[in-house]
């Protein structure tokens, strides 16, 4: 096959006529927009508010081109553009080439017998959506208010977010998100591998499947007749007025199949075939495999499988594709308590840690692999295996797949479709969704990381709003729970399906059964129920649950240069989407700390109380390992600079949870359950192996001094929870005040730390905490630099900046205990000395924040914002949920 790309530089002009730059596809028109100083920055300030003008346009892209060398000599010529986002007319040499309306579906259009050698000229217009959505909803009506942005937004198959979530900006970009380019075919080509893997004792069998598309008439090595000969329907006959370009005919000298595989030891295989029709099927036999695990339980090690298709000695396609060995159930059989929902890799029954993906960037061409890479690495350092593709926006890139592939991280994989109900009684949106499914099934489906397909996120958890439209509720369950289903095992048929999240697995009208299916938790945050709430929520497994808290500051100064802004601000609210949500901010705020007097202690006290909910929740599921098997948190990534409940920032900043998650995601981990007077002492063990462990856990005061500890060794059984201690406080304290004592929970092997947690024995309001002392020392080994922090009294969540590096610290949002000593490593910054450095670092801690007000004041104040007019009917509903 021969490729010819069309990225690049286009022409961009408006349907108004009032302006005409040079723009680039892939791209968008707000990126051109703002490159050509159109528009502003809709990030910045309140700039959004002013864009939707530039939405209601129309516009067009185009561009000239040549035919690169050989290219007009190939039997087949078609146009291949993935992203086309999203309502298009495509014009190839002033003809009509295609009307397009999605988005997510690959686009292959023959061109042959349209273009010339040279001076092609391609114009692809772009149709604003808000017309299309009007006149649809006129005739089927589908505007169900959920208050998030514009409504009716379920008859267009384009990014659903683009259109205003409770995290992200109104701004429907219109471009394209993936690739264009011309692809020539000599005789034939390969249409697609799939790959199907049988795990028996002590080798894989690899069932490779390959369909190949006949592009001019050729006779292959078979007992019939030419002329019956299956051949793959192709559209190579273009009409056009008073011609009709044809097939060239074309001598072959036989296809060939050849099948090679690449162990990740270097050892290479091949399997040779002459093909008999136009479908094939190669099986390899690996022995000795070595498996493919997710994040923690092992290696990732990859095979590549590249097919090459061959007529006599010439190469006409090659497909090659990236393979993990391993297998991947869902257990949702019944138990005594409902029905299970645990994943198994390789056999191996998994508990999930997570978060929920959503679009990297509003206008996601300018997300790069490197940034990619950033945020898949971050998840594995912060001990997820699993993150969900979330159902609002894209199926993700290849890049994405391939990453997750090579950092162990499972993929949960939502259809495109989120809080809505879709017009799936209409025959021609059925059809178009289809080919959808069919495009990203064949697609996504080899990747070893794909864990799971489900079929949408809270559709029918939000069914409520279209109660009494039976049609609509019954088109909506039928194709989740039946058409969906059988398409997508008809594409793959290995990799389990799901028919929404959350779900119970049937149509029952209860989505969130804590006792059977995925459930999502708002009653912390939309709720405003008290973290604590958590324990009185045994999900099987829970894949929305979250808290928000502010962005970094260098999030916010890239959309505001306002000296101290304050978090009812405009700019400030109109970088926050949730309803209500500085104002729920403040009340978790104010439930566990006190009220800052200044902003920047608002943003470290708000990622706190975020980092300190996830890790409440997570250890309150993992404590009940087996009858909860996963915690995925909302949300993992921000689409702009916004409040929000993401765990890195716009700007690629990790946020305390981040940070807190390395320790409460560790495999082998242990927590605390608090009580007036006693203290419960919980060990996991996440591995299926049994692990020999030694436990500890010691009470010492906040100056160091030693209270109480304890020790004992432990066979830790896996995938198990148990109790290793209950502690009297009032027995071990002889009587002290709790108010400034520490407990810490070790879990040592060999004499080397595993795991340690600190865990205060008051909540963090009454803890006598002492501003102290903090003596910072900076050293550097190559491109490492390395910060030593000694404290003469306990400090509470110190937390580090270093100006010049953007990269994350090994260690951050951390306690010192009294008079001992906590090392960060971090990426020295260029052209500045360790001494230099020193001086620059800022370190604050818990007892360095000042306050204001009183205890009576801030009771009064979380009130208001309980009472405040976008909270209080949530609060009141969330009280019978």
């Amino acid at each position: 096959m021969q490729k010819q790309s069309l990225s690049g530089a286009w022409e961009l002009i408006d349907s108004k006529g009032t302006f005409k730059v040079t723009g680039h596809l892939p791209g968008c028109n707000f990126l051109d927009m703002m490159e050509n100083k159109i528009i502003k920055d809709p990030f910045w300030g309140q700039n959004e508010k002013e864009m939707l003008e530039y939405v209601e346009k129309d516009y067009e892209y185009s561009r000239s081109f040549d035919l690169d060398s050989g290219m007009s000599a190939n039997d087949s010529i078609d146009i291949v553009i993935t992203g086309l986002d999203t309502l298009t007319e495509i014009l190839l040499n002033g003809k009509v080439l295609a009307n397009t309306d999605n988005v997510h579906r690959t686009y292959r259009f023959s061109v042959k017998g349209l273009l010339q050698e040279k001076d092609n000229y391609i114009r692809i217009r772009f149709l604003s959506p808000l017309p299309y959505l009007e006149e649809k909803n006129r005739e089927d009506n589908l505007k169900i208010h959920t208050g998030m942005g514009v409504e009716g937004i379920s008859h267009i198959r384009k990014v659903q977010c683009h259109f205003g979530w409770d995290w992200g900006p109104v701004l429907p970009p219109v471009g394209i998100s993936g690739s264009i380019e011309l692809q020539g075919h000599v005789t034939a080509g390969i249409e697609q591998v799939s790959i199907r893997q049988e795990h028996v004792q002590e080798k894989v069998v690899l069932h490779i499947g390959t369909e190949i598309t006949s592009y001019s008439n050729f006779k292959v090595d078979t007992q019939e007749p030419a002329e019956a000969v299956a051949q793959v329907p192709t559209v190579d006959v273009v009409q056009m007025p008073g011609k009709t370009v044809r097939k060239i005919a074309r001598e072959s000298q036989g296809l060939t199949l050849k099948t090679s595989i690449h162990h990740p030891s270097g050892r290479l295989e091949t399997v040779e075939e002459k093909l008999q029709g136009t479908q094939a099927m190669q099986i390899i036999e690996i022995t000795g495999p070595e498996l493919w695990w997710c994040n923690g339980l092992g290696d990732q090690p990859l095979y590549q499988v590249t097919v090459e298709l061959f007529d006599g000695d010439r190469l006409l396609d090659t497909l090659t594709k990236n393979i993990g060995l391993r297998t991947i159930e869902l257990d949702t059989g019944k138990d005594s308590i409902g029905n299970n929902f645990r994943f198994l890799v390789n056999g191996v029954p998994i508990f999930v840690k997570g978060a929920d993906w959503i679009p990297s960037d509003s206008f996601i061409t300018r997300t790069s692999k490197e940034d990619l890479e950033f945020y898949i690495a971050g998840a594995k350092a912060a001990n997820m295996n699993m993150l969900r593709v979330w159902g609002g926006g894209y199926y993700e890139s290849d890049v994405f797949y391939d990453l997750c592939d090579r950092y162990g991280i499972l993929v949960w994989q939502d259809f495109c479709f989120a809080c809505l109900p879709y017009p799936f009684y209409n025959k021609d949106f059925l059809d178009n969704v289809e080919l959808e499914v069919k495009d990203n099934v064949r697609r996504i489906k080899h990747h070893p990381s794909l864990a799971l397909w489900c079929g949408n996120n809270e559709i029918e958890l939000m069914s409520m709003l279209w109660r009494k439209n039976a049609r609509l509720k019954e088109a909506n369950n039928n194709f989740f729970h039946n058409i969906l289903k059988k398409w997508v095992n008809k594409e793959d048929g290995i990799t389990p399906y799901w028919p929404g999240s959350p779900n119970s697995g049937i149509p029952d009208g209860k989505p969130n059964d804590f006792n059977r299916g995925d459930t999502h938790l708002w009653q912390v945050w939309h709720g405003m129920r008290p973290i604590e709430y958590f324990r009185k929520m045994p999900s099987r497994f829970c894949s929305e649950f979250g808290m928000e808290s502010l962005p970094s500051m260098k999030a916010i100064r890239s959309f505001t240069d306002a000296g101290e802004p304050g978090i009812f601000d405009p700019v400030m609210m109109s970088h926050q989407k949730s309803k209500g949500g500085n104002q729920k901010m403040l009340f978790y705020l104010l439930a566990k700390f006190k009220n800052p007097v200044r902003f920047q202690d608002f943003i470290y006290l708000s990622q706190l109380v975020q980092s300190e909910t996830i890790r409440e929740a997570t250890e309150e599921w993992k404590r009940n390992i087996g009858r909860c098997n996963g915690a995925i948190y909302w949300q993992y990534n921000d689409c702009w600079p916004v409040a929000s409940w993401a765990g890195i920032d716009y700007l690629k900043q990790f946020k305390a949870v981040i940070y807190g998650s390395k320790t409460f995601n560790q495999p082998l981990s242990a927590s605390l359950d608090l009580k007036k007077d006693r203290a419960d002492i919980y060990i996991v063990n996440e591995y299926p192996r049994e692990e020999k462990v030694k436990l500890q856990y010691v009470i010492e005061g906040f100056d160091g001094r030693i209270i109480w500890q304890e020790e004992k060794d432990a066979a830790l059984a896996g995938v198990k929870a148990f109790k290793a201690w209950s502690i009297s406080l009032d027995t071990v304290l002889k009587g002290e005040a709790k108010t400034d004592k520490v407990l810490i929970i070790r879990i040592l092997k060999e004499d080397k730390v595993l795991f340690s947690q600190n865990r205060l024995l008051v909540p963090d309001r009454k803890a006598q905490l002492q501003k102290g002392r903090i003596e910072k020392e900076c050293t550097r080994e190559g491109n490492k630099g390395i910060l030593t922090l000694k404290a003469d009294t306990y400090a509470r969540y110190v937390y580090v900046t270093i100006p010049g590096t953007d990269t994350p610290l090994s260690d951050n949002y951390f306690d010192i205990r009294g008079n001992a000593a906590h090392t960060v490593t971090f990426d020295m910054p260029e052209g500045i000395s360790e001494k230099e450095l020193l001086n620059k670092i800022e370190v604050v801690s818990l007892a360095h924040v000042p306050f204001k007000g009183n205890k009576l004041s801030d009771k009064f104040l979380r009130l208001a914002m309980r009472l405040h007019k976008d909270n209080i009917l949530a609060w009141i509903m969330f009280r019978f949920i």
